[in-house]
């Protein structure tokens, strides 16, 4: 089941820094919103920098990725990145 996610109180920096993990996997965030699907992971995004949230909606994890993680886990994991940059997690779904 797709996820809906929310951070609030992520500031610029935070963003930056979930960009380049991303990346790392091979999951390229061009802008302050719009959609990704690379390696089995797909959603869309937007990123306010002025009210500091940012929103991920049908967050899915498909093949290949749902080889080596779940939406569970990987919900966990982005929601320990934002915590760590001062990020509180509102999950919708």
């Amino acid at each position: 089941m797709a996820k809906n996610l929310q951070y609030e109180g992520i500031k610029p920096e935070a963003f930056e820094q979930l960009r380049n993990k991303l990346q790392t996997y091979g999951i390229k965030l061009q802008a302050n919103s719009g959609s990704f699907s690379e390696k089995g992971v797909s959603g869309k995004y937007d990123y306010s920098p002025d009210s500091e949230v940012l929103k991920l909606e049908g967050l899915s994890v498909g093949f290949p990725a749902s080889m080596m993680v779940s939406e569970d886990t990987l919900q966990a994991r982005m929601d320990e990145l934002m915590v760590q940059h001062g990020g509180r997690p509102q999950h919708l779904s």
